[in-house]
């Protein structure tokens, strides 16, 4: 019998026969939006659209625990893309057709924030992003640096030579 794979938000229940899932809809231990997946589908579903686990009768609600209600933060979903990581990226690129200090250095700012922001909640998208954000903003920064000490200490030691003579 082939195991489910259980979570209920982002918290992984575990793996369960048909039968324990079957029971615990009945007894209100799962809910039935909870969602699962198991070996050959394509993506996770929720547990009230698995027929084989439909039982006879309707599925009893989760067990109410006092009159309290306590609201979750629902989890960022898979797909969401930080945005931080667009914005390190938006402005890297930037900042090397222009304004080189100006944009690089939010660029490399914002790269730090959005990895930091992957190491707390790894379901977010766009590492890569945030990644090359980083590198283009570091980039940028050290060619304007060089371009400023090259070309505006050229102009510099050209402008003292001519006002000497």
């Amino acid at each position: 019998m082939a195991m489910i794979h259980v979570n209920r938000g982002a918290t992984n229940l575990g793996a369960f026969s048909e039968e324990e899932i079957r029971e615990g809809l009945r007894t209100g231990r799962f809910a039935p939006t909870d969602i699962g997946w198991r070996e050959g589908m394509a993506t996770w579903q929720p547990l009230s659209q698995f027929s084989e686990l439909a039982p006879g009768g309707p599925v009893a609600p989760p067990p109410q625990t006092g009159a309290t209600s306590i609201t979750v933060p629902s989890p960022a979903t898979a797909g969401t893309t930080e945005p931080l990581a667009i914005w390190s990226f938006v402005l890297g690129v930037l900042s090397l057709i222009c304004c080189g200090f100006i944009l690089g250095i939010p660029a490399v700012i914002c790269g730090h924030l959005a990895l930091s922001k992957f190491q707390k909640e790894p379901q977010l998208q766009g590492k890569g992003l945030a990644t090359a954000g980083l590198i283009i903003g570091y980039v940028a920064i050290a060619f304007w640096l060089i371009y400023v000490v090259f070309f505006g200490g050229a102009s510099f030691l050209k402008s003292i030579s001519h006002s000497g003579t």
